[in-house]
């Protein structure tokens, strides 16, 4: 169906439930408020079944496993094959530039043309740990999972494919900045 005839279709079936209300004696008034009623309570319904909440998202650790992406790459590819997501909206998520992360997304497209595998796992992380601009993405990661998660420099280094001495240095660094701010 062409939105030239989905449109057609809106106002036939539109014109119908006026002559309708029309027949019944319904009242203007009665008949907008219906028409707002269920307009609303249906572009309601289905944003809660189609859309989570954008401070609901959570990334699982396991889609870092992979050898081909940055850790940016690895988020904004997941966000926008698995999740659905669009990239102005990823953007504001992880309050980078739209065209950064569009140019992000063509990288790691190249890179990586299969969609990322992203099994349940018990680590996660909320977006808002990215969008925090004092710290490098893969800081932001680490850091994270050390300091909520508990986890040794080694597990980190796993979960996140990256060498046991790149996550030591990464976390110190981390370190440094928090403790400059």
């Amino acid at each position: 169906m062409t939105r030239g005839n989905a449109v057609k279709d809106r106002e036939r079936l539109l014109k119908e439930l006026i002559r309708y209300f029309k027949q019944e004696r319904v009242p203007y008034t009665e008949f907008l408020e219906y028409l707002e009623e269920v307009y609303t309570a249906k572009l309601v319904e289905k944003s809660e079944e189609i859309f989570e909440k954008p401070e609901g998202i959570r990334i699982p650790v396991s889609v870092f496993d992979n050898g081909y992406l940055s850790a940016l790459e690895t988020i904004v590819k997941y966000l926008y094959e698995n999740k659905g997501l669009k990239l102005v909206e990823i953007a504001r998520l992880l309050n980078r530039d739209p065209r950064a992360v569009g140019v992000t997304y063509r990288f790691a497209r190249r890179k990586m043309k299969s969609v990322l595998r992203a099994p349940v796992t018990k680590y996660s992380l909320p977006l808002s740990v990215v969008a925090e601009k004092r710290l490098s993405v893969l800081e932001s990661v680490v850091y994270y999972l050390r300091i909520t998660y508990n986890l040794s420099y080694h597990e980190v280094a796993v979960l996140l494919r990256r060498d046991d001495r790149t996550v030591w240095t990464v976390y110190h660094r981390a370190l440094k900045k928090l403790r400059k701010a």
